[in-house]
C-alpha cells in the first residue's frame, strides 16, 4: 500500500467519523422536537358518528377523517362508553376498515358499550405506508 493510498484511507475513515457522530449528536434533539404519536393521531385524525334517531343503538357506524400527509393504515380506535354524568362505564377497541389516503376517509362498526348512553372515539394508534398527495 503506497502511502497515498493509505492517506485516501485515513481521510474517508475521518469523514466517516465524523459523519456518524454528528448525526448521533443531531438525533436526540430531533427526537425531543418531535410528537409523540398520540399528539399526532390528534393532529392528524377526525372521528365522526351520529347516534341513531329512534331505538336503542344496536351498533356504533362511524367515520375516520385523515388529515395528514400521509396514507395509514391499521387505524385503531377506542370507542369509550359514558354514562348520564359522562362517567366512564367500559370501553373497547376497534380497527377501521383499509388504508386511508391523505384527505381520505373510511369507516369503522362498534358494538355498543352496556350503560353507555354517549360516546367518546379517539385513534389510538395506525401505521404509516407512505407519503401522498392530498386529495
Amino acid at each position: 500500500m503506497t502511502l497515498a493510498d493509505k492517506t485516501v484511507v485515513a481521510v474517508t475513515t475521518r469523514a466517516l467519523a465524523f459523519a456518524l457522530g454528528l448525526a448521533l449528536l443531531t438525533m436526540p434533539a430531533w427526537g425531543q422536537a418531535g410528537q409523540t404519536g398520540e399528539q399526532a393521531a390528534q393532529r392528524w385524525f377526525r372521528v365522526s358518528w351520529a347516534p341513531p334517531t329512534e331505538g336503542v343503538v344496536s351498533s356504533i357506524k362511524g367515520s375516520v377523517f385523515n388529515d395528514s400527509p400521509y396514507r395509514v393504515t391499521d387505524v385503531r380506535l377506542q370507542v369509550e362508553g359514558l354514562d348520564p354524568d359522562r362517567q366512564p362505564v367500559g370501553r373497547t377497541l376497534v380497527w377501521a376498515f383499509g388504508d386511508i389516503a391523505p384527505g381520505g376517509e373510511t369507516s369503522f362498526v362498534a358494538e355498543p358499550v352496556p350503560g353507555a348512553v354517549s360516546y367518546w372515539i379517539t385513534v389510538v394508534s395506525y401505521d404509516l405506508v407512505s407519503l401522498g398527495q392530498v386529495r
